[in-house]
C-alpha cells in the first residue's frame, strides 16, 4: 500500500472513532447528576414559585432541554442535532458565556481564546524539546557521572510533582525573589498582543511551568534510547574509524533513536493542551484551558462537548502525523 492510500485509510478511520467518542461523551455528560438549568438561573431573583418555574422553563427551552410544549427533548435527538451541527463545524452556543442574555457561539469563543493557548503551548513545547534533547545527550554520554546522577534526580523530582503544584511553587519562588506572582492582568492582553511587552512578561512563568512539566519525561526517554544505541556494534565501529564523537552521536546514534522519541512527542502534543488547563487556571491565563474548565464547573454541556471533541480529534491527527513521520526518519518503513 502506498503512503497516500495509507493516509486516506487512516483519515476514513477517524470518522467512526470520533462518532463513538462523541456518543460516549454525550451520554456520560447527560446522565451525570446535576441540573444545568438551575446553575443557569442561579442569579435570577424570584419571590414566588410561579416566577421561578417560568424562569426555569424559559431557560430550559432556550438551552434546548425542553420543547415549546415543555416536554423533555430526548437526549438522542439532541445528539443527532449536535452531530449535524458538528459536520458544519458548529459547536452550538454556550450556556455559561452569554451576551445580552443570549449564549455566545462556541466557535467564536474558541477563536478568541485559542491564540493564547497556542502561543503558550508552542513556546513550551519547543523549549521542552530542546532542553530534553540536550539533557538526554549529556546524561547518556556521561553515564553515572556527577552530571548524569544530578540530572536524573532532578528529572525524577520534576516528574513526581503534580503540574498545578509545580506552577504554585514557581509562583511562590517568583514572588519572594522578584515580587511577581505571574497572575495575568488585563493590560497583558491588549491587542496586538505580539507587540505588547506586558504579554511577554506574563508569559514567562506559565511557560516555565509547562516546559518543566513536559521535558522531564522526554529527557529520560532520550537518555534511555541513546544509552541503548551507544552499545550497538555499528557505534563501536564508527568510533574505531576515528569519527568525531559529535558525528557519532548526532549523525548515527541520535537519528536511529528518533522513532520512539517521535512517538512520545506526537502523543504528548495533545496532552500539552490538557496540562495547560491547570497552568492557565493557576496563572489566570485566558486560553482554552480556562474556558473549558469553566464549562465543566458550570455544567455548560455544549462547551464540554466541544472540549471532549477537540482533544480526541487532535490526538488522532497527532498519531497520524507521527506515523507519517516514521517514513521520513526510517526509509525501511513501508505502508
Amino acid at each position: 500500500m502506498s503512503l497516500r492510500g495509507y493516509i486516506i485509510r487512516r483519515v476514513i478511520y477517524i470518522v467512526p472513532i470520533m462518532l463513538g467518542v462523541t456518543l460516549m461523551n454525550f451520554t456520560l455528560i447527560n446522565i451525570s447528576p446535576g441540573d444545568p438549568v438551575i446553575i443557569r438561573i442561579g442569579l435570577i431573583h424570584c419571590e414566588t414559585e410561579d416566577c421561578y418555574n417560568a424562569a426555569y422553563n424559559r431557560e430550559a427551552i432556550s438551552m434546548g432541554l425542553l420543547d415549546s410544549d415543555l416536554y423533555t427533548v430526548p437526549w438522542f435527538k439532541r445528539y443527532v442535532d449536535f452531530v449535524s451541527d458538528l459536520l458544519r463545524l458548529d459547536f452550538g452556543t454556550s450556556w455559561y458565556y452569554t451576551k445580552a442574555g443570549t449564549g455566545r457561539p462556541i466557535t467564536q469563543i474558541i477563536q478568541e481564546h485559542a491564540k493564547y493557548t497556542i502561543i503558550l503551548n508552542v513556546v513550551s513545547f519547543l523549549m521542552s524539546l530542546l532542553l530534553a534533547t540536550a539533557i538526554g545527550v549529556v546524561s547518556s554520554t556521561r553515564q553515572n557521572s556527577f552530571w548524569d546522577r544530578s540530572l536524573t534526580i532532578a528529572m525524577l523530582l520534576g516528574y513526581a510533582m503534580p503540574l498545578f503544584w509545580l506552577a504554585k511553587l514557581i509562583m511562590l519562588v517568583s514572588y519572594y525573589l522578584f515580587d511577581f506572582t505571574g497572575v495575568a492582568e488585563g493590560d497583558a492582553f491588549t491587542e496586538p498582543i505580539l507587540l505588547n511587552g506586558q504579554f511577554y512578561k506574563y508569559l514567562i512563568l506559565p511557560t516555565l511551568a509547562l516546559t518543566i512539566g513536559g521535558l522531564v519525561f522526554m529527557a529520560r526517554l532520550v537518555r534511555s534510547q541513546l544509552l541503548e544505541i551507544l552499545r550497538q556494534d555499528y557505534i563501536t565501529t564508527a568510533k574505531a574509524k576515528g569519527l568525531d564523537s559529535r558525528a557519532v552521536i548526532y549523525k548515527h546514534a541520535f537519528r536511529n533513536g528518533l522513532l520512539p522519541i517521535v512517538t512520545i512527542i506526537g502523543s504528548s502534543l495533545p496532552g500539552l493542551l490538557g496540562g495547560s488547563v491547570m497552568i492557565e487556571r493557576v496563572f489566570g491565563w485566558p486560553g482554552l484551558g480556562t474556558i473549558f474548565l469553566n464549562g465543566a464547573l458550570f455544567r455548560d454541556y455544549p462547551l464540554m462537548m466541544a472540549t471532549n471533541t477537540i482533544f480526541p480529534f487532535l490526538f488522532l491527527i497527532a498519531r497520524l502525523l507521527t506515523d507519517i513521520t516514521y517514513v521520513f526518519i526510517d526509509p525501511r518503513i513501508k505502508y
